[in-house]
């Protein structure tokens, strides 16, 4: 370990952390959310205001398995409602990626994203780091800090914590990383059941206006983001024939050519 600005002993080797974060998971006992449990003792470790432990972040299958306030509830909404963001590109590129988000900053790669995010939050400072499990991409651990002038949570500490997270929630949570979103029929099983109402939307959308799975997920993002609401939810009034997103309102499939 080695000590803090504030004087105060801190985590640094991979086997300080990954056994900080197995002693968090057994002190959870059998029936405490021990996804809550892990993002605790993240937030606690990277000295943040706030986490978030997403998987699949750009496919329909996209999970949430720990958010720990309304803050982080309302940025890691946005990246999946709009498709951008630091941990949306974490994943997508496999390396860290840090923001700060703020009046006198631009955030010149996402500035839809930005714009909402500081209007939603305030300025704000994250670091989105792939949790990997061996070589592929699982999901993102992205840590917060609020306010102006904060820097970003350590990236090394934080790459350490997600390569744990990637282990304990492979093994903990018995979760199938090879989701397919080619295949809309298929049934999201267990922890992926969670994300299930939006998978199965884009592939009815898929199916009634013949469109890709890209183009069917942009199009129930778009309407959530004029909504101003989750993408869950846009997908759910889908499902119950709530909303039609068909540009023409009409009912059928387009015909083939």
């Amino acid at each position: 370990m080695r000590r803090s600005p504030h004087g105060s002993r801190r985590l640094t080797t991979r086997a300080e952390v990954t056994s900080r974060l197995a002693q968090a998971v057994a002190d959870a006992g059998p029936g405490a959310p021990r996804a809550a449990r892990l993002g605790e003792t993240c937030r606690s470790i990277l000295d943040a205001d706030g986490i978030a432990i997403v998987l699949a972040c750009t496919l329909p299958q996209r999970l949430t398995v720990c958010i720990t306030d309304d803050v982080v509830a309302r940025v890691e909404n946005l990246q999946d409602v709009l498709g951008e963001g630091p941990g949306v590109d974490a994943y997508r590129s496999g390396r860290a990626v840090a923001a700060s988000v703020g009046p006198d900053d631009a955030a010149r790669a996402w500035p839809v994203f930005a714009e909402a995010a500081l209007r939603e939050a305030g300025p704000l400072t994250m670091l989105a780091v792939p949790v990997p499990v061996g070589a592929e991409v699982l999901g993102v651990l992205t840590a917060y800090r609020t306010g102006r002038g904060r820097p970003a949570p350590e990236a090394e500490l934080t790459t350490h914590l997600a390569a744990a997270i990637g282990v304990t929630l492979l093994h903990d949570l018995e979760i199938d990383h090879h989701p397919d979103p080619a295949e809309p029929d298929g049934e999201p099983a267990g922890v992926w059941a969670a994300r299930a109402e939006v998978h199965q939307a884009t592939g009815f959308l898929m199916a009634r206006l013949g469109l890709s799975p890209d183009d069917a997920l942009a199009l129930l993002r778009a309407r959530a983001f004029a909504a101003g609401v989750a993408l869950g939810e846009v997908a759910r009034k889908v499902l119950d024939r709530a909303v039609d997103l068909n540009p023409d309102g009409s009912t059928s499939r387009p015909p083939k050519r």
